[in-house]
Parts: structure tokens; sequence; C-alpha cells
């Protein structure tokens, strides 16, 4: 923003005093500030003093085209005192201009000029006209009184002679006049309506204070996912909500926002005061706009990226998509952000497809951009056929599916646990200890008191989460006889009702028995590898090696632990009553023989012992059910991880075999890394060997390359390494998500809009980019929105007449 001749600019907010019924105008839609004509001729001839006193009834934001603007008192009075924008962030794509040789477009480096020392300075009187494609010099077009002879003044756009005219038109004697017109119209000093104009500085000043303390108020609860609104909307009563009841407590300590309670508070509709819900529901929607926008930017910035997507059903049961993107920042490091909540997209392959590319399209997110995706093992998102994956594929084969490595996780344990009856009778058995404990509160004590211990607290089993059947069984594990010692307390107690006795006598059976005791020492010891290696690979910066390694080391895990069943065995015998298996203390039962066989074919049959037979047919099928997921598992990650195996394993191959597989790399991305990547990556290599990183992970390597700025260097090095990371393994930044759904929509607020439900989700689980937004950014948002603009002709009166 260029300020006028040094003056600092104002806020945008409206200068409405305190005691105006209305300090923030009406909005009307923003295009309605561009005059009729402004596609003209800007110095064509208009009854200056009529245009003026036509504007100055109303209030409206000043529009950054400066084909919008007219050379009038009102025009100079404004951009003297709060300045201009020179649009030099913008595309410059309607500058094109066609000479014989080629098109030519303005450059970002018109705005700047070499100093004679050699020093750079910038040209703040050049603004870019995005509606006509052309620049003008706004000095001179206020202030101005010659006719410019280089054109800048009424719009210039010979792009090929723009560095041999500028200097010559800044060097101008007419141009340095124009120039300190503004600087002496910014002079608020010395000036006949300086009261007034101090007047309007000082309740700009007070209703942007004001602001100050809403937007921060704002931030803290929705940072927090807290509800806003209470029963009523009163200062001093109960039940008011959390935001009044923030103010309430930031007035104790300061008097600015004290006294502005006393004042406005309670006014009701008709009177400004910033303290209504329609206010604060309007800064909650800029702010989730400047995230998703800095979120959008950040990918754009990025390049590649990966989708993670999943659905729930929230409590008015509306099944919630929800959208996450997985990028690699500027520093190198991994981010995955939250862009938005889908409502009710549909369960059909179709439908998610549909709803996936709106969403990149309405935020202009290119499909051919993303190189991976991740979700969970449902049907419509994995299918080979019609599932998302595949229709994604169609359009860009290089995204590349890969199935959650937590939820997969979670399937091999589920699958391990329904593989014989003995595992599924035991997790019944935890499940049933919980609740005859938890139905009762003095149970419970009873149960904490035979445990000596208020920490012995017995916990529920989860059907998708198996961090939770972790939490239970390692419980259990701790105070097994205790528990043992609790229930047969109940079970002689005769003052209890039979039933209970009944319940208590019935599970200290089931605990008291060897092969209960055995089904604990396994489960216990699989489940806390299995809930380690989990909360490993929900991490963000968890990379397919990563995940390959972490299923590796548990298929070597599981393949040790079939191999020592007798010291799971040991374990069992030295928390149990019982010392002997069922099937050996129990009668046998004969089978019955078929019509067709012969009594010698029964003395022909092998007779298992008790242990035997649990190894065999229990502890052996869970853990080759294990063995045989996890494998299954791995073939899916090695698949992507060969793809870049030159990069994981980058500092342990040699130069040969770092060639072949650099030059597999480039065969699968041609459109990304060029042909001198095997070169590059194998100079690479001795880079990092004299710096002594070359066996560091993948995304440090990335950070090195960044923090070291070595893109110009190695700039497909960088491209391949960002390709990596930027793949995402695992969706659970979006199970995550839910959490925040179901704290922000709980049933006090069921009936919350989709939009709010959006908005207020991106803020808290973005709270760091909200954190990082500045106030006066967010207030010139609010006061630009609030504004009241009115579309005026700037045709002459003579000329209507």
């Amino acid at each position: 923003m260029c300020k006028g001749a040094g003056q600092q600019p104002s806020s945008d907010v409206p200068s409405s005093s305190p005691s105006s019924t209305s300090a923030v105008p009406e909005n009307i839609d923003a295009e309605e500030n561009i005059p009729h004509g402004a596609d003209s001729d800007l110095t064509s001839s208009r009854d200056e003093n009529t245009e003026a006193n036509e504007i100055e009834k109303n209030v409206f934001v000043f529009n950054s085209d400066p084909a919008t603007w007219i050379a009038n008192e009102f025009y100079r009075e404004y951009v003297a005192l709060n300045g201009y924008n020179q649009n030099k962030n913008s595309d410059f794509k309607e500058s094109k201009r066609v000479y014989s040789e080629g098109n030519r477009y303005l450059n970002h480096s018109a705005f700047k000029k070499k100093l004679l020392n050699g020093e750079i300075g910038d040209r703040t009187w050049l603004v870019y006209s995005k509606s006509t494609g052309s620049v003008i010099c706004a000095p001179c077009f206020l202030f101005g009184d010659t006719t410019d002879e280089f054109a800048f003044k009424q719009g210039f756009n010979d792009w090929k002679n723009i560095h041999h005219l500028a200097p010559a038109h800044e060097n101008s004697d007419h141009h340095k006049q124009s120039f300190l017109k503004l600087f002496e119209r910014a002079q608020i000093s010395g000036r006949v309506d300086q009261g007034l104009a101090e007047q309007l500085q000082e309740e700009i000043s007070y209703w942007k204070e004001v602001l100050k303390r809403i937007v921060a108020t704002v931030k803290t609860l929705a940072s927090r996912g807290l509800s806003f609104r209470g029963t009523n909307e009163h200062f001093g009563v109960p039940n008011n909500g959390n935001f009044l009841m923030l103010l309430e407590y930031l007035r104790q300590f300061d008097p600015f926002i004290d006294e502005h309670i006393r004042n406005y508070g309670d006014k009701g509709s008709g009177s400004t005061s910033y303290l209504s819900k329609t206010i604060y529901e309007e800064v909650i929607e800029i702010m989730a706009g400047k995230v998703t926008s800095k979120i959008v930017e950040e990918i754009k910035i990025a390049k590649y990226y990966s989708i993670i997507v999943d659905s729930t059903p929230d409590i008015s049961n509306i099944d919630q998509l929800s959208f996450i993107l997985r990028y690699v920042k500027p520093d190198g490091t991994v981010a995955e952000r939250f862009l938005t909540l889908l409502e009710n997209p549909g369960h059909k392959g179709k439908d998610l497809y549909d709803a996936v590319t709106s969403t990149l399209k309405s935020h202009g997110i290119d499909i051919l951009d993303m190189r991976g995706q991740s979700y969970d093992n449902a049907a419509n998102m994995k299918g080979i056929y019609s599932g998302l994956q595949a229709r994604i594929k169609k359009d860009n084969p290089l995204a590349e599916y890969t199935p959650c490595s937590a939820h997969s996780l979670n399937l091999v344990g589920t699958h391990a646990a329904e593989s014989c009856s003995e595992a599924s009778r035991f997790f019944e058995l935890v499940q049933e200890v919980y609740n005859f404990f938890s139905d009762s509160t003095e149970r419970w004590f009873v149960m904490q008191h035979f445990a000596d211990s208020k920490f012995a607290k017995l916990k529920s089993l989860s059907t998708t989460r198996w961090s939770a059947r972790a939490d239970a069984v390692s419980v259990m594990n701790e105070f097994w006889s205790e528990i043992i010692n609790a229930l047969s307390a109940y079970e002689e107690n005769s003052n209890e009702k039979a039933i209970v006795r009944s319940k208590a006598k019935g599970l200290r059976k089931k605990m008291q028995r060897l092969e209960s005791a055995l089904m604990l020492s396994i489960w216990s010891v699989l489940l806390e590898r299995f809930d380690a290696t989990s909360q490993k690979l929900q991490a963000v910066d968890t990379s397919i090696s990563d995940t390959l390694d972490l299923y590796k080391s548990l298929v070597g895990f599981i393949e040790d632990a079939r191999e020592n069943f007798h010291l799971y065995e040991e374990t069992a015998q030295k928390i149990s009553t019982k010392q002997e298996f069922e099937k050996d203390v129990r009668r046998t039962k004969k089978r019955k023989l078929m019509s067709d066989e012969l009594p010698k074919t029964r003395k022909d049959e092998v007779e298992l012992s008790g242990r035997d037979d649990f190894r065999v047919n229990t502890f052996n099928v869970i853990l080759d059910r294990i063995l045989q997921d996890l494998n299954d598992k791995c073939r899916d990650y090695e698949r992507i991880f060969q793809k870049f195996i030159a990069l994981v394993e980058f500092g342990t191959l040699d130069q040969s075999d770092l060639r072949k597989h650099a030059a597999s790399l480039q065969e699968h991305f041609p459109n990304d890394l060029e042909l001198v990547f095997v070169n590059e990556l194998c100079h690479f290599q001795k880079y990092c060997k004299v710096k002594k990183i070359e066996t560091k992970p993948p995304l440090d390597i990335l950070k090195f390359i960044r923090q070291n700025d070595l893109q110009g260097v190695f700039p497909n090095v960088d491209i391949a390494y960002r390709l990596l990371n930027c793949t995402a393994v695992t969706n659970c930044s979006a199970e995550r998500s839910f959490s925040c759904l179901k704290r922000i929509k709980d049933y006090l607020s069921s009936t919350t809009s989709q939009d709010r439900l959006v908005c207020q989700m991106i803020l808290a689980i973005e709270a760091e980019l909200m954190f990082n937004m500045e106030f006066d950014d967010i207030i010139k948002t609010f006061a630009e929105k609030k504004a009241r603009r009115k579309i005026f002709d700037s045709t002459p009166r003579s000329a209507k007449s």
C-alpha cells in the first residue's frame, strides 16, 4: 500500500461517531463502487463539483483500480489521507500487448528502479489497472495540470519501452510538482479543517479499538471450539453465552471495554455497538475465509499435494465428509491442513468423486498436481474399478492410492481377535468385567479398594480404536488377581442380590481358567506393541518408509513370539490359580462314528493334550492370522516404496544402483523430473556424504535442502523429495477432525448451519494460522464488507440534459 506523502493510512473502519445510530452502514456489492464509463479515457471531462457533492453524500470503499478514479477534490482528499494500492501483486494477465516480435506483459520489475549507485528503489507513484491492463501515475492523474507526454497520466502500456520512459517521467518537473501537491495535501497540521480531520481520525481509532477486542475474543473462543451464544444476549445475566461472558471478564481489567459496554451494551437493534451476535458471526466468517485462503495459497506454492478424505455422522445424523490436504511447506516440513467439511456427499464412489473434484475446482486447486490419496479400507474408497481412488486415477494416474496404515493395523487386530473362539471369549470377558463393576459406583469403589489404588480404572473395549483395547487389557493385566478377589467378595456376600452373586461367580470362574490367563499374557503383549506402532503411524511426519519399516518390524516380532509359546505359558501360570487346561481335566468326548467308519478308525486318531490343543488351535491360529495380514499390507506399501527407493535408501546405495533407481523414478514422473535428475542425485549423494547426513530420513534431507537454499543447485532432487514426503500414508488427520466436530456440534448446537459449522471447524483445527492473522487485516476486511456503497453516474449533468 502506497501512503499519501508519508502519512500513516487510516483504517477502513467507517468513521461514524460513537453517538451516531449506525457506525457501520449496510453492505452492498463491491462492484457498485465502479463508476459508469470506467473503461473510457481516464482524463475524460467530468463535472467535478457535481460529482464531489454526489460522492460526499455516500460513504464508500475506495476501489484500488485507478480506472474507476475521478480527478476531483473528494478523491484527492481520500488518497492524501489513506493512500492507494499499487496492485503490483496482481497476475498482469490483462496487460497483454501484441508486438511484431511477440506478446509482452507488464513485469514486476517495472515497479522497481535502479539508482546510479546500484541501490534498488520503489516506484511508489506507479499503479496498475486490472480492468484496462495499463499503468498510471497516481499523483499526476489526481494533481497534475499538464499533459503527460509519456502518457503515464492517461494510461501507459508500452511494455517494450517502459524501462526507458518511466525514468524520464519521474524526473520531469510536472511529475515532481504533482508529488509535492500530494505530500502537502497529506499534512493535517495547518489545514483549515484540521479539527474535523482529527475528530474523524479519533472516531476511527475508537471503533478500531473496539473491534480489536471483539476479534481477540472471537479468536480465543474459536480456537477452543467453544460455543458463542447463550439463552439470552444481555450483559450481567446468567446464561448469556461465552462471548458476552468473556467480554464481562475483560471489562474488569480493561477500562476501555468497560466504558464501551456501559455506553453501548444492551442498546438493542438500531444502535451500533459491535457487541451483537451478528458482528461476531461476520468476524468468524471473515477469519475462516482468510485461513482457507492461506491454506490454498500454501498449496499452490507447494504445487504437489495428497488428499485425505473420511466421513462420519454428526449428532444430527448428517453425514459429514472431512477434506484434508497434505503438502510440503517452504521450510521443508510437512503439513496436513483441514480444508472443508462436506454435508451429505453420498456413499457411492461416484458421489464421493464428484464431491472431491468440485471442492478442488472451487478452490482453484489443480487435480493434476495431486500425487497421493489416502482413505480407509471401505470398498467405496479403495475399490479398484469404481471406488474413489480408481476414479481419481483415471483423471490423474500419478495420484497414488495408499491405504491408511493405522486403519490397516486395526483391521489386522480385528481379524486376529475373530480368528478363533477362545480369543472372542476373552474379549467378551474383558467387557463383561467392566460392565459388572461400572454398573454400580459401590462395586467400582470395592474394586479399587481390593486393588489398593484409586487409579485401578477398568476400561471399556472399542470396536474401532485398538488403543482402547490395549488400555483395557493393560489394566486387567495389572490388577488380575485383585479383580478376582473383588468378584469373590461379591460372590460370598449374602447381603447382595442373587443375580449379582451369580454374575460375580460366573466371571470369577472364567477369569480363573488357565486359558483366560494365557489369553491375557498373549494379548497384553500384542496389543501393547500394536498400540505403540499405531501411535507412530498416526503422526503427520510419518513417511512410506517409516510405515514399511514398522510393519516389517511387527512381522519379525510376531515370528519370534510364535516360537516362544512356553514364555507366555509361564507368565499365565504365575497369575492363574489353576495350572491345568480344561481339556485335561474334563471328560473327553467321543466322536460319533459315521456309518461307513470302522471302530478301529477311532484308535488311529491323534488326541492332543490340553496344552498342545491350545497352542495349535488358538495360539498359532492368532499369530498366523496376524502374520498373514501384516505380510499382505507390507506388499501394498512395498509397491509404493520401490518407486522411491532411490530416496529412501539414498545413503546406502552405490553409484550404479543409485543411477538405476533414480532413472526408474524419473520415468515414473516424466513431467516432474528432468533427465538430469540422475546426475543431480548422484552429485547430491556426494555432497551429503561430505556433510555426513546421507543416512538421515527423507524428511530431514528435504529440510536440509530448504534450510541451506540448495534448490537452485539441486532443483530436481528437491522436487523428488517433495513428491515423496507429500504422499499421505494415513488418514488420521480426518479422524482427528471428527473429534473437533463432536465438540462444536453437540446436542446444544445441533441446529448449527453448515456454513457456520465449517467456519468454526476451520478456526478450531487451524488455530495456528488463525492466531498469525493481524488484527488490522481482519478489521480492514470487516470495514470493507460493512461499508455502504452507492452506484453513481459519472456522466456530467450537461450531458444528461
